[in-house]
């Protein structure tokens, strides 16, 4: 079975991470011959991938190619797929699942549009566009209950099928030597953790403050924010601000994230939205206790092995001390993370997604 995958830009994210993990599970077991359009030709992950020896064909070099107007883009996407003749095209992005299916009009091929947040498009034409487009799609793929909800209330006015599959992760990759965090960072005290990109959503600054509020009690805890984006000055403004630089690390981009999982104390995403994230989803395999916003739908699986929290720093805050004061709750929480994590591998991931697209190319 061949498989297109058609996807805005490659930067670091946890859905170009998905897909790489994807790719690379697909091409050990043979069963699925996979092909990447990367519409923008961009994206700090791409040299990963082709280094990875990934199908990887880019449309442009720019980010211009991405605008909805670009129907030269739409063209020359629809003769690379006619050339690769995939049995079934998977999208993803505004962007992707915009010209991926533009480009599949009149090829017979089923549209598969993977949807990975609850974000509704803030631009009018682009929540048009959602709609008008359904009647273009085979079915939506959402990554969790909540994204499903997302998909019927912002893109499925054809009524096409919507089927949840929850993110996964690979095991192996989570056998990682703890770093001493406390050594290489000079910290003192409890690491609190977060993975994510430094961008406005992931609500980063009510963290920090919620470090500061704990600091003033007398109850003071470390943070580790591994990731990077365009809010970094800010956020090391607030730091600063706050007279906490020496108590928060902006670890930037990291390819051993899994040592600082299986080293951190807590594990931490106030994010504004989210469909599902990998992030804690790995997090969970290595056992850490988690607090998530009530916005963060991986509280969908992860029931007892996390707290849900408000957008508040001294919500945050709170659940941060009854964790860290009760080693029962603790523990319990631990337990629980690496049980849920178990049923979520990249393994059981592939046969489910395989026999999706099964069942899309032979019900055409």
């Amino acid at each position: 079975m061949k498989v297109a995958y058609i996807i805005g830009g490659l930067p670091f994210g946890g859905i170009e991470r998905w897909l790489f993990d994807l790719c690379m599970e697909f091409q050990k077991s043979g069963s699925v011959e996979t092909r990447i359009f990367n519409v923008s030709g961009t994206g700090e992950l791409l040299p990963e991938y082709q280094a990875a020896g990934l199908d990887v064909r880019c449309l442009a070099h720019s980010k211009r190619a991405l605008v909805t107007y670009r129907f030269d883009t739409t063209r020359r996407l629809r003769a690379m797929l006619k050339d690769y003749a995939p049995d079934v095209i998977h999208t993803m992005h505004f962007t992707g699942n915009y010209h991926g299916r533009l480009a599949a009009i009149g090829m017979g091929v089923p549209v598969i549009v993977h949807l990975h947040n609850v974000k509704r498009e803030r631009r009018p034409f682009r929540r048009v566009a959602d709609k008008v487009l359904s009647c273009l799609t085979t079915s939506y793929l959402a990554v969790s209950q909540a994204v499903a909800g997302a998909a019927h209330a912002h893109h499925n006015l054809a009524g096409r099928p919507v089927q949840v599959l929850y993110n996964a992760l690979i095991p192996e990759r989570l056998v990682y030597t703890p770093l001493n965090l406390k050594e290489t960072y000079g910290l003192d005290s409890p690491v609190v953790l977060s993975v994510g990109r430094y961008v406005s959503q992931k609500n980063l600054d009510l963290l920090i403050r919620a470090v500061a509020i704990l600091r003033d009690a007398g109850q003071p805890v470390s943070l580790i924010m591994v990731g990077e984006g365009q809010e970094r000055p800010r956020l090391e403004g607030l730091c600063s601000e706050l007279g906490i630089s020496d108590r928060v690390v902006l670890a930037g981009y990291r390819s051993d994230v899994p040592a600082f999982l299986n080293a951190a104390d807590i594990f931490v995403m106030p994010s504004a939205y989210e469909g599902l994230p990998i992030a804690h989803l790995e997090a969970m395999y290595c056992g850490l206790p988690a607090i998530v916003s009530e916005y963060v739908p991986s509280r969908e699986i992860a029931k007892d092995a996390c707290l849900a929290c408000k957008l508040d720093p001294n919500d945050i805050a709170d659940k941060i001390i009854r964790i860290l004061s009760d080693t029962e709750l603790r523990d319990r929480m631990s337990r629980q993370a690496t049980a849920v994590a178990q049923e979520h591998t990249m393994e059981r991931y592939v046969r489910s997604l395989y026999d999706i697209y099964y069942n899309l190319q032979n019900n055409r």
